[in-house]
């Protein structure tokens, strides 16, 4: 595993820890001349990431460093906005000729609370060498395994002696809880699949590149591109491999994290 790795995935768990009701300040270190502390988030930047992660992230990814879409936190009109006016324009007209849309619904106080969320995230960016994460593994394990196959869920679609075995050995604690947090880790995102049934009757599967209220997109298996414009007698059912890691960000409190955490440490 690569220190770069490990440093991004660092970085991901801190800040998701924080959003679910992590009470703790995060450990930080100081390197070279200066301190570097990302505090708890602000009601804006949580509200901010839900309204991200369901309008933003199938292109930009959850954590706006990019999926199918380019990466935010890079970004020039982000690095130079003020209070989400620059963003504001570019989401309220979208960027005609490219896979941008416009998303004229979304109000100047929403668009201010995402600016927030991204602005956070290119903070902790910036001083992703500056903290190291502490304390870990300080969970219960049973507590972790009664969550797994109890009130998580997890159980349902993962198995101790299957795709998880031997997982512990894999991965070092940080990455270890980004990948059960996130769903995935970053060489293997899982994409989300749709299916379009026309009024015809007739239906077209594939990975699913643009949904909103207006238009929906694929690429089929053979790697053609479909699009349509939504309408009442246009069906889109969506398979989203990570819904149920996604449901469970925001219930997730701060033992849980720890508990399953020090559960999964057990699986070597």
């Amino acid at each position: 595993m690569s220190f770069q790795k490990l440093v991004w995935g660092s970085v991901l768990v801190c800040f998701l820890a924080l959003v679910v009701t992590a009470q703790q300040q995060p450990a930080v270190q100081q390197q070279g001349q200066g301190w570097a502390e990302i505090g708890p988030p602000s009601p804006a930047e949580v509200r901010g990431q839900k309204l991200f992660i369901s309008n933003c992230s199938f292109c930009h990814g959850s954590d706006g460093s990019g999926k199918s879409g380019p990466d935010l936190l890079r970004s020039t009109i982000v690095v130079h906005d003020v209070g989400g006016k620059q963003i504001g324009e570019v989401v309220h007209a979208g960027r005609p000729g490219t896979p941008m849309p416009a998303f004229p619904s979304l109000t100047d106080d929403q668009i201010a609370d995402i600016a927030a969320f991204l602005h956070r995230q290119t903070k902790a960016v910036v001083a992703r060498f500056s903290y190291q994460i502490k304390g870990l593994l300080t969970g219960n394990a049973d507590a972790g395994q009664a969550f797994f196959n109890g009130a998580g869920k997890c159980s349902t679609c993962h198995s101790p002696t299957g795709d998880l075995a031997h997982i512990a050995k894999k991965y070092e604690p940080p990455e270890l809880q980004h990948l059960f947090v996130a769903g995935w880790n970053d060489d293997n995102a899982p994409q989300k699949q749709v299916t379009v049934t026309l009024p015809s009757g007739e239906r077209v599967s594939g990975t699913l590149l643009f949904l909103d209220e207006f238009n929906v997109a694929l690429r089929d298996s053979s790697g053609q591109y479909h699009s349509w414009s939504r309408n009442d007698r246009l069906k889109v059912q969506v398979q989203d491999p990570l819904a149920a890691h996604e449901k469970l960000i925001p219930q997730y409190t701060d033992a849980d994290m720890h508990n399953i955490l020090a559960y999964l440490e057990t699986l070597k």
